[in-house]
């Protein structure tokens, strides 16, 4: 059986399945490195894949690619990936996933209904020339309209909460790589995204594992980076010794003292390249 993991490669590794997903590729390079990305593996094959987005709307998620090799196709691996995209919805507070496809494409209409979605809406005139797409046929239908289907991830009586705002922390630096060895790879935060000369500017965002909320390093714009000051923390509550100890040790440098002795007390607290302090907790955060 096909094994569903998250993949942490280059993208240009799926461009195939991108591919078979949108064939248009100028839409695609304007998503393809967006969010996460899970994948279905036979052995060391790549046989599927699915693009998780954080939605536009507040407690939203969104399918935005999703494709499987025409060798593996009605296998069931496409039901696998999407089921596994709904329980991380789930585990990760969203209350609806939702996806998009060719109105035209009965296939793929049904397909997402077999697995519990709901037509949303329609959006008309989405592939066109204009967009990279050609005039094409599917089934006699011309390829034209978007239809947009939902999911529900919550029981009738829960609410999720219109209002909800999101975080995102922009940091500037000029040792961008060495930030992103020390939030990415030792801390443990998720790349979601990135650009590159904008207004000339280069960035990556990493949001925290369980949240909507993301910290955003930029570098370049011939600007220098602020200065750092002892008592500029960021928090991060583990909910364990044994995660704190893992992420220490994937840090692999001294834990400095606090300039309160609260976080002494409570935590222990790393230098990141700029001098910038995180403080590492073990209890779950709490007002009390």
């Amino acid at each position: 059986m096909a094994r569903i993991e998250w993949f942490e490669g280059a993208r240009e590794e799926l461009d195939s399945f991108f591919a078979l997903a949108d064939d248009a590729p100028a839409q695609v390079r304007r998503y393809r490195d967006l969010g996460r990305v899970l994948v279905a593996r036979e052995g060391p094959e790549l046989i599927g894949h699915l693009q998780l987005l954080t939605g536009e709307r507040p407690c939203e998620m969104e399918v935005r690619s999703l494709a499987v090799s025409e060798q593996r196709q009605g296998a069931g691996v496409g039901r696998r990936l999407v089921e596994r995209a709904v329980a991380i919805a789930r585990e990760e507070g969203a209350s609806t996933l939702i996806v998009s496809t060719a109105a035209a494409d009965a296939r793929a209409v049904r397909f997402y209904q077999r697995v519990g979605f709901r037509m949303l809406r329609i959006e008309r005139d989405v592939f066109t020339r204009a967009a990279g797409y050609q005039d094409v046929e599917v089934d006699g239908i011309p390829l034209r309209d978007q239809l947009w289907l939902s999911l529900s991830l919550t029981d009738a009586d829960s609410t999720c909460e219109i209002g909800v705002q999101q975080l995102r922390v922009a940091r500037h630096t000029e040792r961008l790589g060495e930030l992103l060895r020390f939030y990415r790879d030792g801390i443990g935060l998720v790349e979601v995204g990135s650009f590159q000369g904008h207004d000339g500017y280069d960035g990556v965002f990493l949001e925290i594992p369980g949240t909507r909320a993301h910290l955003e390093l930029t570098t370049g714009g011939g600007r220098p980076a602020p200065a750092s000051h002892p008592e500029s923390l960021l928090v991060l509550y583990l909910g364990s010794e044994d995660d704190v100890g893992a992420v220490a040790a994937r840090l692999g440098s001294e834990a400095v003292e606090p300039a309160n002795p609260y976080w002494a007390e409570h935590g222990v607290t790393f230098e990141d390249p700029d001098g910038f302090r995180v403080v590492l907790v073990a209890e779950p955060w709490s007002a009390g």
